[in-house]
């Protein structure tokens, strides 16, 4: 193009660069919606028991004394207990019971040794009264067993076993009533247990009968029972269904009541 002097434009060709929108930004991938994670609520700790609190002093006039063996009719041993009662075992009969008091009237070592070997530690745990004949520095409620005191009480010493200790201490406490769970005394053995410490245990229950203490023992202990024959000498029992009683009747020979003064003494010849 020619301006008016005759020079010549010179025509300046510009770049026309395309508008360029806004960037659009990487597309970013889509994340996944976090999971919710369940809430676990916190379990509480169960609360520990108080530890028991066991009386060392002996209680008079309870409801009730338990005395606990080592027998099969441990199992019949009532699961509950009315207040006003205590369970006095023997040796380590307080893994199969919860009891109140131990009798461990065995040299303790021994005990330890046949019975189990934490005897020892296993009662300072359990704090319970622990009685025996001696005195043991090991045992921390350890209470000597008034044997003076119960022998001036009764007039007499005949204990053959733990039972006949734990049964005289009772009694001097005067409970309402006495029970024996465990204490078998099984017929048929070859030990001492029907020769000597029945007849034993069976005086002591005659010491709470003649002081007007009642008591019960467990099914299928042989004690007050003699093995094959009935507890009524010369007599026999007929049980009244309809009653629930028993009825006593003399046996008599051939079924026939005799009198005495029927017979005569006849004196006769022998060998004898």
């Amino acid at each position: 193009m020619e301006k008016e002097d005759g020079t010549k434009d010179k025509v300046q060709r510009e770049t026309v660069l395309p508008i360029e929108g806004p960037k659009e930004s990487p597309k970013e991938e889509a994340k996944e919606a976090p999971k919710e994670v369940p809430k676990v609520e916190a379990k509480e700790k169960p609360k520990e028991e108080p530890k028991k609190v066991y009386k060392m002093d002996l209680v008079k006039d309870l409801g009730a004394i338990f005395i606990l063996g080592r027998g099969q009719s441990l199992g019949y041993t009532p699961k509950k207990f009315p207040p006003n009662v205590e369970l006095w075992g023997c040796n380590n009969i307080y893994k199969a019971r919860e009891v109140d008091r131990i009798f461990i009237m065995h040299d303790i070592y021994m005990t330890q040794f046949n019975r189990t070997s934490k005897i020892i530690e296993e009662a300072n745990q359990k704090g319970f009264p622990v009685y025996t004949l001696g005195k043991y520095k090991e045992l921390e409620n350890n209470i000597q067993y008034p044997m003076q005191e119960v022998i001036k009480y009764f007039g007499i010493a005949y204990f053959l076993n733990n039972i006949s200790y734990m049964l005289a201490l009772a009694i001097m406490q005067k409970p309402k009533n006495l029970f024996l769970f465990g204490v078998d005394m099984d017929f048929g053995t070859s030990t001492e247990y029907m020769q000597n410490e029945k007849s034993c245990l069976e005086y002591w229950l005659g010491q709470a009968t003649g002081r007007k203490i009642p008591w019960k023992l467990s099914p299928n202990c042989t004690l007050m029972r003699r093995k094959g024959r009935g507890n009524y000498y010369g007599m026999k029992t007929v049980k009244d269904p309809n009653y629930n009683t028993l009825k006593l009747e003399p046996v008599w020979e051939w079924n026939n009541p005799k009198s005495a003064l029927k017979y005569k003494i006849v004196k006769v010849a022998h060998n004898l």
